[in-house]
């Protein structure tokens, strides 16, 4: 190591998946609007612009109402098996510099999670579709947590299984829910603006925004984190 280099300390960086990895959003909305055709009940664009990013077990309701929880498990299995279809016919966009920026950050000593409200079987999809599993340690999905996002049960059980403290942690995201759960969970707040208007997400309380996950800088943003780890 040079003389005056600061030494390497653990640092996290947790990525949502749907609008910060991966483009997916047509391809939920095509799925929740298959299966409103099938149910008889139309899935409207408000209604997805409204919902995108949260759980299914709040979806649903919004959509239909009080449901069995029978019926809503029925019904999200339905949507989400239209949903990995629709991955495996090439109906999401992985978004430029994703291998490479991982690659960068595991290089500079991160270790690297994803949290996803969406279920596990769709995580592990997604991140074989990014050709990106080795480099992520922890993979968060939503049957590993009883509360969603803008709790930030998911994001501090990602830390927990990093092993690391959460101020030690960024979270990059796209949604007002995602960046509320971040300051929750007293980690680094990181937006992208690919989903959500930029006043939204400031007044959620995004520490740092950036157009796409590409632009970030690694370097730089485990010096944000350094910052921040050391502010709390």
């Amino acid at each position: 190591m040079h003389s005056g280099e600061p030494m390497r300390t653990p640092f996290g960086v947790i990525f949502d998946m749907d609008g910060v990895l991966v483009d997916s959003a047509d391809a939920h909305r095509r799925a929740w609007q298959q299966l409103g055709e099938e149910v008889g009940v139309p899935f409207s664009a408000a209604l997805f612009a409204r919902t995108f990013g949260q759980r299914n077990a709040n979806i649903i309701p919004a959509w239909l109402g009080e449901v069995a929880p029978q019926r809503s498990d029925e019904l999200a299995q339905r949507k989400e098996s239209r949903y990995r279809q629709l991955v495996r016919c090439g109906a999401v966009r992985i978004y430029p510099r994703i291998p490479e920026l991982l690659a960068e950050l595991r290089h500079l000593g991160a270790s690297v999670a994803v949290a996803s409200s969406g279920p596990r079987e769709n995580v592990s999809l997604l991140i074989e579709t990014i050709g990106a599993g080795a480099y992520i340690t922890v993979a968060v999905a939503s049957e590993d947590v009883r509360d969603g996002k803008p709790h930030p049960e998911m994001f501090l059980t990602a830390a927990k299984r990093l092993g690391l403290v959460p101020g030690r942690c960024a979270v990059i995201e796209d949604s007002v829910h995602g960046i509320e759960a971040a300051k929750r969970a007293r980690m680094l707040a990181v937006a992208v603006l690919t989903s959500t208007a930029r006043e939204a997400l400031m007044a959620a309380g995004a520490d740092v925004l950036v157009p796409t996950v590409g632009d970030l800088d690694p370097s730089q943003l485990r010096q944000t984190i350094e910052q921040h780890a050391s502010a709390c």
